[in-house]
């Protein structure tokens, strides 16, 4: 029954993506996706060479093979009207089993996995008479930022976004989100038990872009009620040494805001930057860290910039960011220093292996997802070419931790303070040096081979961490890594 299910399933999609403008019942059908696969080794990407003493095992498994699918219809009624539905399929490991059904099974003997998810499922609408637009359901969500991207929030949610222009240079976007809703159990006697209570996480925001000649920025912010039992602290913290995190019935608030802005008007040179600042507030915490205390909150701040001159033959540029970091003081004071984040599909996009910066589905984020708790500055040349069709970005980053060493040193210099979900915990003894050589070539107008070559060195500060693994030092990390990318 499976197989004929997935049968059907095929037929389905192979009909519409032949046809690709179907008209049924007044409904043009549109199809459009993007199908990534990868091949890449890697070497430390944990940065010692042997974290098992001398029996010789490795860090991490040196090579990858995986590809990811997705697949989106577009349902039209009018130009006023639409239904979209996205599919995807990974990311898959070749050979890897993970059960039967869920998110990347399939990938071993046989390919049996039930694997097919739902990336977004939303409806498009105009209000009659109006200018102002609707999409309500499952969408992809991001924020202002730099071509770096945005590490608080650029995600696929559940919520309700509407637009409209205000004037001829700038409109208004507002939007409703539920990133989490637990359904848990309050075993409350009192209230009768299992009933759904404090278990959701809701953000009210509106984003205000305003575009001229030669310049746009665009102001935004963000509020949230956080409920207790929502699941989002398992979200924010989990990476901790613990096991779980868990609220104590006790719900808070957050918020965010910031801006983003792009100027054009001295062409060739394009300058962008963003900046936000963000908090959540304190709540009983069940297992973050052990401390003096149970309740903890975070608030920080971010700011990223880029300088692009753009020529005939490449585009050179810098690039920069600071994060807030945790002060020395931050496990008895009960408030972190870095600046909370909640949906980092994409991440921050500043390199390509020790930040989220590849190209589709290969290794990256070996050094963190976010750009918070991290300073870095770097260079670049970006989209050279002197074949046509072949176009090359070298690019050289420097970067380190803005967490007071302080605080590790006076818990041991062990993994207690890992928190977040976004890698490395650095602090400001620690670096990491980065190059990127990568290489992209379009076979065909829809398919695309991309090569990725890099190369980190991160100077972890002995004197704050002690030995790392069975070593003295750190090793540096290498990856190289072939991509082919087809879109329609």
């Amino acid at each position: 029954m499976k197989r004929i299910s997935a049968l059907l399933l095929a037929v389905f999609f192979c009909k519409f993506a032949s046809v690709g403008v179907s008209h049924a019942d007044g409904i043009d059908i549109k199809v459009k996706g993007q199908w990534d696969f990868a091949f890449g080794w890697s070497d430390n990407t944990r940065f010692v060479d042997n974290v098992h003493g001398d029996r010789g095992r490795r860090d991490d498994d040196n090579w990858i093979a995986r590809h990811r699918i997705r697949t989106q219809i577009n349902f039209i009624t009018s130009e006023y009207l639409q239904g979209v539905l996205m599919f995807e399929i990974g990311n898959l490991d070749w050979g890897r089993a993970n059960g039967n059904s869920g998110r990347s099974s399939g990938g071993a003997l046989d390919a049996d996995g039930v694997n097919i998810e739902t990336k977004r499922a939303f409806l498009d609408w105009i209000i009659p008479n109006t200018e102002i637009s609707v999409r309500m359901g499952i969408q992809g969500v991001k924020l202002p930022s730099t071509p770096m991207g945005s590490g608080i929030f650029d995600a696929d949610v559940a919520g309700v976004v509407v637009s409209s222009p205000v004037t001829d240079w700038m409109s208004i976007t507002g939007f409703w989100l539920r990133p989490f809703d637990a359904y848990s159990n309050d075993s409350d006697a009192g209230w009768g038990g299992d009933r759904h209570y404090d278990d959701e996480t809701d953000i009210f925001g509106v984003i205000l872009p305003f575009t001229g000649d030669g310049w746009s920025f665009s102001p935004w912010g963000m509020y949230s009620w956080v409920g207790a039992n929502s699941g989002i602290y398992d979200y924010l913290f989990r990476g901790s040494s613990v096991n779980t995190v868990s609220a104590q019935n006790s719900h808070t608030k957050a918020w965010w805001a910031g801006a983003h802005l792009e100027l054009t008007l001295l062409d060739p040179f394009v300058f962008n930057i963003d900046g936000a600042y963000g908090r959540i507030n304190r709540a009983d915490l069940d297992g973050l860290v052990a401390g003096p205390r149970t309740n903890y909150g975070t608030k920080g701040w971010f700011i990223a910039a880029t300088l692009d001159y753009k020529l005939d033959w490449g585009t050179p540029g810098i690039f920069g960011w600071y994060g807030s970091g945790d002060d020395d003081d931050a496990l008895d004071d009960g408030m972190l220093g870095r600046l909370p984040t909640l949906g980092t599909d994409q991440g921050f996009q500043a390199t390509s292996f020790g930040m989220a910066g590849t190209c589709s589905i290969g290794t990256d984020s070996v050094v963190n997802i976010t750009g918070t708790g991290t300073w870095g500055i770097g260079i670049k040349i970006a989209d050279v070419s002197f074949i046509e069709d072949l176009s090359h970005t070298l690019r050289f980053a420097y970067y380190q931790g803005t967490n007071d060493h302080d605080l590790v040193k006076k818990n041991g210099g062990n993994s207690v303070l890992k928190y977040a979900a976004d890698g490395l915990y650095l602090t400001d003894k620690d670096s990491v040096y980065e190059v990127n050589f990568d290489h992209t070539y379009k076979i065909y107008e829809n398919l695309t081979a991309v090569l990725e070559l890099g190369w980190l060195h991160l100077d972890a500060d002995r004197g704050t961490w002690g030995r790392t693994g069975n070593k003295d030092e750190t090793s540096d990390a290498w990856k190289a890594q072939v991509m082919f990318q087809y879109k329609f």
